[in-house]
């Protein structure tokens, strides 16, 4: 018996061997096992956070687009309200709402490309950036000159209320023509026209004289008729620093005890537009306005026709005003 079991000894003692083997290899293929899950976990934690990022990335972006979208679109305004061109600013709009759309499709985009994009549209960016930074300065300037005008243009309106009252002739053109400055008012011009108006020539101290046919002058009330061959018109264009020294056209009116003007084309006579509706005038003469208080003289002869018996008018005009106005009277 104790020979039986001698014999039996080695093979208890083999198979713990082989046993004590197979529990160490299954042991490092277990361990080999659980290292490899834990790099492929920590590689797709590591991925998720790229993603992450990325996404993260990509919405920064978006929102920076919008922003820029908000400024663009108060720029415009501000510069349309400020009379200025918007063409670029509006080019530039109409882009980056396309970059906005194009942006919204990368969301399915690998990593990859979200870092190509975002690359592409971080140069954008700094464009737009550089362009809105570039119509601020633009803007500060237009602001300065639309403060400037509104300067001026208040400085024009004061001067133009103090010249209103200077003389009877220049308050009866202003009051012909307070229909077209109402309607003026109403579409931003009437300091223009009233400048206009302030501008205008004004003919003081008129008179009549009458010249017989030997050439001799005198000045009366009433001139006979057969003795009447001339008149002469004299008057001082005011002195007017808004009116531009040059020479100037003045037209004359004479009118009949009927109120027809006296008109002949053979001694000068002929048209001109008076508030947009055409005149006739006797005579016309040119002078050199020089802003001194000229003093003219203007001859008009009718050609050996007799005048009428009754009252005359004669009215001054120039440069589409009506600047002064006197008479006679014939026996």
């Amino acid at each position: 018996m104790d020979n039986y079991s001698n014999q039996n000894q080695p093979q208890k003692t083999g198979s713990n061997n082989a046993l004590k083997a197979g529990l160490a290899v299954m042991t490092l293929l277990t361990l080999g096992l659980a290292y490899m899950l834990f790099q492929s976990k920590e590689t797709v934690t590591n991925q998720q956070e790229v993603i992450s990022t990325k996404v993260m990335e990509l919405a920064n972006t978006r929102t920076k687009l919008d922003s820029i979208s908000r400024e663009l679109d108060s720029q415009i305004a501000e510069v349309q309200k400020l009379g200025g061109d918007v063409t670029e600013l509006q080019k530039t709009k109409t882009e980056l709402e396309q970059d906005k759309v194009e942006l919204q499709k990368s969301n399915s985009r690998s990593v990859a490309e979200v870092s190509n994009i975002r690359a592409k549209y971080e140069g954008k960016i700094k464009n737009y950036e550089s362009l809105l930074a570039s119509k601020e300065e633009e803007l500060v300037k237009l602001r300065e000159e639309n403060t400037v005008l509104a300067s001026q243009n208040q400085n024009l309106s004061s001067e133009n209320s103090s010249l209103k009252g200077q003389t009877q002739g220049l308050a009866k053109s202003v009051e012909e023509g307070k229909a077209q400055n109402e309607e003026a008012t109403a579409k931003n011009k009437a300091l223009a026209e009233k400048v206009t108006k302030a501008a205008a020539l004004r003919a003081e101290y008129v008179k009549i004289i009458g010249i017989n046919d030997r050439g001799k002058e005198s000045e009366e009330k009433k001139y006979r008729a057969r003795r009447l061959a001339k008149i002469k018109v004299v008057f001082q264009l005011a002195k007017n620093d808004l009116t531009e020294i040059e020479r100037k056209t003045v037209f004359i009116r004479v009118l009949g005890p009927d109120g027809s003007t006296i008109f002949d084309a053979a001694t000068g006579s002929g048209n001109f537009t008076y508030n947009g509706q055409e005149l006739a005038y006797t005579t016309r003469g040119e002078v050199n306005y020089d802003n001194e208080n000229l003093y003219v003289e203007m001859v008009y002869n009718r050609g050996g026709t007799e005048y009428r018996e009754g009252i005359y008018k004669v009215e001054l005009y120039a440069e589409g005003f009506k600047i002064g106005e006197g008479g006679f009277e014939v026996k």
